[in-house]
């Protein structure tokens, strides 16, 4: 099992890669980005996201690739798929709880709506200036 797992890797505007990171800090789930976006979202976050845009995973799909233990069973992975529709595979995440089918979301989805939840915590945390 990874202690680090890679949710997304993307093109910037101005032709450099940048990556989001998860790795389990205690019992939240700490996103970290090359553009500096990072800060601690709690695992029922995830499991928001993951449930909200996560699709049932195909019982004939092998469910292979770094996966990051979250504790309790549950477990995020990152796996690479080609489907039929598709003409080259994607990542996708998967999100994984006993007892119940595994969820899988095209990773930059997921990571994009992990990223905004992180950003804005982080505003809201930061006090406002005020002009005066």
């Amino acid at each position: 099992m990874a202690t680090r797992l890679l949710l997304d890797e993307r093109i910037l505007a101005d032709g450099r890669h940048s990556c989001t990171y998860a790795s389990l800090q205690g019992d939240r789930l700490e996103i970290s980005d090359d553009e500096g976006v990072a800060g601690p979202l709690s695992i029922a976050a995830l499991d928001r996201v993951m449930t909200k845009y996560g699709l049932p995973l195909d019982e004939d799909i092998d469910v292979a690739g770094e996966a990051l233990e979250l504790g309790d069973g549950r477990r995020l992975r990152r796996m690479r798929y080609h489907s039929r529709v598709d003409a080259e595979g994607r990542d996708y995440l998967v999100w994984e709880v006993p007892g119940e089918d595994a969820k899988a979301v095209i990773a930059t989805h997921a990571t994009a709506a992990l990223r905004y939840l992180v950003a804005r915590l982080v505003e809201e945390r930061t006090p406002q200036k005020t002009e005066g």
